[in-house]
């Protein structure tokens, strides 16, 4: 064999090579960062980490997510998390709703403890127990010029106007269609709703935690908000059914009021393993340790989420994955970790840094 014909055939094996080692190198680069944090649908056990992470706390969204879809606890999904309550693990209800629509839950679980509940999208936090008791911990109402604003938008736009303060629900029902769009709101969440009789007696009942627009028009109603407000309220688009906007403080949702809960509790936020499916869920599932999304969760949630179930809330996805992560040992009761760790932090510097990335 000629030389030159010997170096050609040398140079294109070299390349041959090559070329499969990189190849070989960037599917094993892939095949470690989708074990590391697992986004599909079809995996479930191998997503968390056995041995290398363990989670002492859930919180738990309740609409499209704990709840089925007639907004009910399942008895697969009240036995998990009564089971990993007995073992010491923390639970907490983090929702959109107020605490008059979550009574009812709290009795249904029967938790031998008051829990944290974070209501209202965050904008109010209390500690409720089974027999209908509740502690308060922290608000953060919408800023009173503001709240003006939004009854004035509601007015231009025809929406039906509700305030929530403190633990109780005020709708000012106008028309026949408000009242369909109030009994709609009342199927979904279980709110007992107070009806008053015109803007005057709505303003005079104190600053609300939260305001809704019920519409049958949420994404145009959104967009008008978002022209008029900019960023000086935090706008939810309504979830799992889009007809209604909510308004909050500005800086005030799910994942800043997880890590102020985490504050006020002395829960360590690393810890948390949470369950959402909305678009108010994000923030939320950011925040915590471990975020799981619903296979029935809004595409933008599942984005931002560390694991996507493989089942839905009408599948008894939060129990299926409680079960299986008290199994595998890497959800784990306070009492049961051999380092004799507790749920306090003595320092707030991932709090204070976590609150300033939102902001």
């Amino acid at each position: 064999m000629m030389p030159d014909k010997m170096e050609s055939r040398i140079f294109r094996w070299f390349l041959t090579v090559a070329g499969f080692g990189a190849v070989f190198g960037g599917l094993m680069s892939i095949f470690k960062r989708t074990h590391r944090y697992p986004r599909s649908a079809n995996i479930l056990k191998s997503s968390i980490p056995t041995g290398r992470s363990i989670y002492r706390f859930v919180a738990l969204d309740l609409d499209g997510t704990t709840l089925n879809t007639k907004h009910q606890l399942s008895k697969r999904n009240i036995a998990a998390i009564r089971s990993m309550v007995e073992k010491g693990v923390g639970v907490a209800i983090a929702t959109g709703r107020s605490m008059s629509g979550i009574y009812e839950h709290l009795e249904t679980l029967q938790l031998p403890y008051p829990i944290p509940v974070l209501c209202l999208n965050g904008a109010l936090a209390l500690k409720g127990t089974c027999d209908g008791k509740t502690q308060p911990l922290f608000t953060d109402p919408v800023p009173k010029d503001l709240v003006s604003q939004v009854v004035s938008l509601g007015q231009e736009t025809g929406d039906m106007i509700q305030f929530y303060v403190d633990d109780k629900v005020y709708a000012l029902p106008l028309n026949e269609e408000h009242q369909v769009l109030m009994k709609r709101y009342q199927v979904l969440t279980g709110h007992p709703q107070t009806q008053l009789r015109d803007v005057k007696e709505l303003k005079s009942i104190g600053q609300p935690a939260k305001i809704l627009l019920l519409t049958n028009d949420a994404d145009g109603l959104m967009e008008k908000a978002k022209n008029r407000f900019g960023n000086k309220l935090h706008l939810v688009r309504g979830s799992p059914e889009p007809f209604f906007v909510e308004f909050l403080q500005k800086g005030v949702c799910k994942g800043t009021g997880l890590l102020k809960l985490c504050q006020v509790e002395k829960i360590d936020p690393s810890s948390i393993v949470a369950f959402g499916d909305g678009d108010n869920d994000m923030e939320f599932l950011q925040n915590a340790g471990f975020g799981i999304a619903m296979k029935n969760a809004r595409e933008v949630t599942k984005d931002k989420a560390d694991m996507v179930l493989p089942y839905t809330n009408d599948q008894d996805g939060v129990g299926r994955q409680i079960e299986d992560m008290l199994s595998e040992g890497s959800l784990v009761g306070c009492d049961n970790l051999d380092n004799g760790h507790s749920l306090e932090v003595s320092k707030t510097k991932q709090f204070e840094h976590k609150t300033a990335m939102m902001k």
